[in-house]
């Protein structure tokens, strides 16, 4: 395995998007709880959940330093503008069809979970994994493929044919 294997990097951003995923929503409800509209609620969950998802896409999923810093957030703000047009959209497009505010916000956000890794991946960081998280996944991918091996060859645990008796028990 490669340190920019797409798939284990998705995999990795699956739980970054994730995690900014319940952060998102949890802001939504918050700010519609205390009255907001929805579109300044969309827009400000979202926002929270691009800076969550900022840093645990460093920590996690994508390597930094690809750019310097300042070139480094004002890509990621790029990207995430784009994010940001396309979750409006996707919530406005849903509320038309007659979903409530909630579940439109919901339905959305995964629309634009390709948009952001695609986004962060080519435009911001590098395609690399972090090393601590390549060094997980490896391990992770090995043991998975010594236990694959072991369930094909047929190599089964040894079975007693034995009654246990007094003794064993």
């Amino acid at each position: 395995m490669k340190r920019d294997d797409l798939l284990a990097q998705f995999s990795w951003y699956l739980l970054v998007g994730g995690s900014a995923f319940v952060v998102e929503i949890a802001t939504f409800i918050a700010f519609m709880l205390v009255g907001f509209h929805w579109l300044p609620a969309s827009i400000a969950a979202f926002i929270v959940a691009q800076t969550t998802n900022y840093y645990l896409s460093y920590l996690l999923a994508f390597r930094r330093g690809r750019f310097g810093r300042t070139t480094e957030i004002t890509r990621l703000l790029a990207v995430s503008l784009v994010g940001l047009v396309l979750n409006t959209g996707f919530v406005w497009f849903f509320i038309v069809l007659g979903y409530l505010p909630l579940a439109a916000k919901i339905t959305a956000v995964p629309f634009v979970l390709g948009w952001n890794f695609i986004g962060r991946r080519l435009f911001v960081f590098h395609k690399e994994m972090p090393e601590l998280t390549y060094e997980v996944t490896e391990s992770l991918v090995d043991r998975l493929r010594m236990w694959f091996r072991s369930v094909w060859s047929g190599a089964e645990t040894p079975v007693s044919t034995e009654r246990p008796g007094p003794e064993r028990l």
